[in-house]
């Protein structure tokens, strides 16, 4: 029982001393590990601004977590001070992320507002896509020498804008069309999505591709290095078990070489300590935390990462792998998409702007598609899954803000799936109707 009139809340904090080392986006370390590589590769491709040469692209890509941006920044300030001890003209903006606009107009609006006084800045709205390109390059030539723009997450510019955005900006001072004369523009790209440069037309990844560095997934002994490193400034002194910081490296490394999702863990075993009372963060708590962490990945993803028809889209797709066909088709997909809008009261898209969100889905890594031949019929058709456990899935939909779109009898098809599963059960073929028909709309 709750004494409503005693205060519940605590104003001290046995386990953590700082949280904010655990939120990786916010927090610059003072310390790079095992990345001694990737910087190197990262100097020379932009010494050439330091030693009076026009800037190069740079395409940084790898998986989530694994320091691009990190690195990426370190870069950045190093360069910017070494300019300016050499009097080089140099203009960075950046890195901007671009999975928060949806269009490249919103983009490029933010570019040139980068540029502009608080007090001149360019309205959300009101002009057309090439009008606010013009503007971007006429502060581009006002500022002029070296200009370098980073894009984080470049994989999430609108693909009817990613060719000709990607292509067009980095030559833009070699384009006789736009204003710019004396400045030099180059473009870092970062993206997480490896398999991204393979879908650009040919002139954009030459353009793009000048400088490539990969970025691979860390494994465990790196990564114990750099979550001791972070767990050092984030929790009280001896509040830590021995076993905590090697099982979430330990973890991390078996499912990807993440080190965000191993800072995740280590935030999460010391919340489940504190909510105990308990002195320190055990081995228990780093277990606890592992069991959950796929969840709640899944549901940044639903809550933050994901526009809302991405999101409906993400979730049709797990229904319809679900079902006792096992199939999930873009037709079926759409069927269920429709479905799940509809009941929620959201807006139906049309089925063509499906193979888009399918698209975006599959370059964050949350699906994936298989061609299949009809043979006599004639024709292909795409066969989709998801590549987390679809169990975590609908538990992360649950919990999120579209909760109110999953079919209220999901569990009990989620439990006839994984019977299936387990005993390779082959359900008869039914109609998209008849599929239709399973769910439950409230």
């Amino acid at each position: 029982m709750v004494d409503v009139n005693e205060n519940p809340f605590d104003g001290t904090d046995a386990i953590f001393e700082r949280k904010q080392p655990l939120k990786k986006d916010t927090f610059t370390p003072d310390t790079i590990f095992h990345r001694d590589e990737e910087i190197e590769f990262y100097i020379n491709a932009l010494q050439d601004v330091i030693v009076g040469h026009d800037p190069n692209n740079v395409f940084v890509y790898g998986p989530t977590g694994v320091g691009k941006t990190a690195v990426t920044k370190w870069v950045r300030d190093k360069l910017e001070e070494k300019a300016e001890a050499e009097d080089i003209p140099l203009t960075v903006v950046g890195p901007i992320n671009c999975r928060n606009y949806r269009s490249a107009y919103a983009l490029v609006n933010t570019l040139v507002n980068e540029f502009r006084d608080p007090e001149n800045q360019l309205p959300e709205s009101g002009y057309s896509t090439d009008s606010v390109f013009e503007f971007l390059y006429e502060e581009i030539e006002a500022v002029g020498g070296n200009v370098l723009i980073i894009l984080d997450e470049i994989d999430n510019i609108p693909a009817d804008a990613r060719n000709d955005f990607l292509y067009e900006l980095p030559r833009a001072e070699a384009n006789e069309n736009t204003p710019i004369t004396d400045a030099k523009v180059g473009l870092i790209g970062i993206s997480n999505d490896l398999k991204f440069v393979d879908v650009l037309e040919p002139k954009v990844k030459s353009t793009l591709g000048e400088r490539e560095i990969k970025f691979g997934p860390y494994d465990a002994t790196e990564l114990r290095d750099i979550l001791g490193y972070y767990a050092d400034i984030a929790f009280r002194e001896d509040v830590l078990g021995e076993d905590v910081v090697p099982l979430a490296a330990a973890f991390s490394a078996q499912e990807r070489g993440d080190v965000r999702q191993g800072l995740r863990i280590l935030e999460k075993a010391g919340e489940y300590a504190r909510m105990e009372g308990a002195d320190g963060v055990t081995e228990a708590h780093t277990r606890r935390a592992t069991d959950t962490i796929e969840t709640d990945e899944l549901l940044d993803y639903f809550e933050h990462d994901l526009s809302s028809q991405q999101a409906l889209t993400y979730l049709a797709t797990t229904l319809a792998l679900i079902e006792p066909k096992h199939e999930a088709s873009t037709k079926r997909i759409y069927n269920l998409y429709s479905s799940i809008a509809e009941s929620s009261g959201r807006r139906v898209k049309s089925e063509r702007k499906i193979y888009e969100f399918l698209d975006q889905l599959s370059m964050q890594g949350l699906v994936r598609s298989a061609e299949r031949n009809l043979g006599r019929k004639g024709g292909r058709k795409y066969i989709y899954e998801v590549t987390d456990d679809a169990t975590d899935i609908i538990n992360a939909a649950l919990q999120s803000s579209y909760s109110d779109a999953v079919p209220s009898n999901v569990n009990g098809i989620l439990e006839h799936y994984l019977e299936d599963e387990a005993t390779e059960f082959e359900a008869p073929d039914t109609t998209d109707d008849e599929q239709q028909n399973l769910w439950q709309f409230t």
